[in-house]
């Protein structure tokens, strides 16, 4: 903003010695009552606000053995049924500029136009009518991926599902003339309990835990040295990691982007702006989608240029000093952007916002290539 206040008071303490000799005139679009024949058209720019959310979404799958959990390894309080958990991870407040479509004007110039309009166009202080969007930025919404309908554990023991057992049973054998009950011992498969796998799934663990522990004091038949001795550790612990997840269940966790727009009107400074709705079940939701919270965009426009048009205007008409040819420019300024989420700051920026900064009329004998008593600086400090 230091730069925007060099050119108001370079205007001033010039204008008093400076005359231009052009004929060009400026008139706002919704003013003119007939079409010139020459007419040039330009825009000023508007601001409009990007939001980029990332959130991730962690999903929890219950062990297939969780019920036995705390009877075999005495562990209490893990998950129980499939769920999801979602956290606001990053907001990334950004902006960028397109056609203001309050703010068309008309250019007549009379003879050689010595202002240099391709500058200011570069510079971002007037747009040409024809600009192409540069921005394009929709409200995506990614889908959702569901690791419960796939099949999450597969290794559930080290051992066979399917057990065996001896039966005993009784055949009559004839023996002479009698007929006497011999007893017949089968082995059958079985199919193994729920619970049983669970037990030996905890008893592999333990062996895990003490094989480890062999290798670390050196207690083991066999002693790897230096890398050997680093990866064998590695897999012990992955491998009960992975038998533990039968008892503590699996986290499975996604990052999901969307991105939001929003053009700030005088109005929103009192009028908080619904940006999206937010759930910590089904994550960022459309700004109408009622199952989610509401999450807020707050505005406070810092008020630099609130003077600026009534300045300027009586530097120009004091001592019946008069300047015919005057190009409409808009002199921005700057807000604070705050997203809240109830009582909880989830990002906070200062922004040059296009559209609450002051329209002036900047005499067109600042704008020649051989003066070249104004530069415009628009990027942000």
């Amino acid at each position: 903003m230091e730069r925007i206040y060099f050119i108001v008071v370079v205007i001033t303490l010039t204008v008093f010695s400076c005359k231009t000799t052009s004929e060009t005139k400026v008139s706002k679009i919704d003013s003119l009552t007939n079409q010139p024949d020459n007419g040039i058209i330009y825009a000023l720019p508007k601001t409009t606000l990007r939001f980029t959310v990332e959130a991730s979404r962690t999903d929890i799958i219950p062990g297939p053995y969780y019920e036995y959990a705390e009877k075999y390894l005495g562990m209490d309080d893990v998950p129980e049924e499939e769920y999801s958990d979602w956290q606001i991870s990053n907001i990334m407040i950004d902006s960028y500029n397109e056609i203001d479509p309050e703010q068309f004007y008309m250019l007549e110039p009379e003879g050689k136009m010595n202002i240099n309009m391709q500058k200011l166009i570069e510079s971002g202080s007037i747009l040409p009518v024809n600009l192409r969007a540069k921005h394009q930025f929709p409200n995506d919404f990614y889908g959702f991926n569901d690791p419960g309908k796939e099949v999450v554990f597969t290794d559930l023991s080290v051992k066979k599902y399917i057990g065996e057992e001896k039966v005993t049973y009784y055949k009559r054998v004839q023996r002479d003339s009698l007929f006497a009950k011999v007893p017949v011992v089968k082995t059958q498969s079985v199919t193994k309990t729920f619970e049983d796998k669970a037990e030996e799934a905890a008893n592999f663990i333990f062996m895990i835990r003490e094989k480890r522990f062999e290798l670390l004091t050196g207690m083991a038949d066999f002693y790897p040295e230096g890398k050997s001795l680093e990866v064998a550790i590695n897999e012990l612990n992955n491998l009960e990691s992975e038998y533990l997840s039968l008892f503590m269940g699996k986290k499975f966790t996604s990052t999901y982007r969307a991105t939001f727009e929003f053009s700030p009107h005088q109005e929103d400074l009192n009028q908080p702006h619904i940006l999206f709705r937010y759930s910590d079940e089904r994550g960022v939701l459309p700004p109408n989608d009622l199952r989610g919270r509401p999450v807020i965009v707050e505005l406070e426009k810092l008020n630099h240029t609130e003077n600026l048009d009534f300045l300027l205007a009586d530097q120009f008409n004091r001592e019946g000093t008069s300047y015919k040819n005057k190009l409409f420019y808009r002199i921005p300024d700057q807000a604070f952007i705050q997203v809240i989420d109830g009582n909880q700051l989830l990002a906070k920026r200062k922004i040059t916002i296009e559209q609450f900064g002051t329209v002036v009329q900047i005499p067109s004998m600042f704008l020649m290539d051989e003066e070249q008593f104004i530069e415009f600086y628009r990027e942000e400090e």
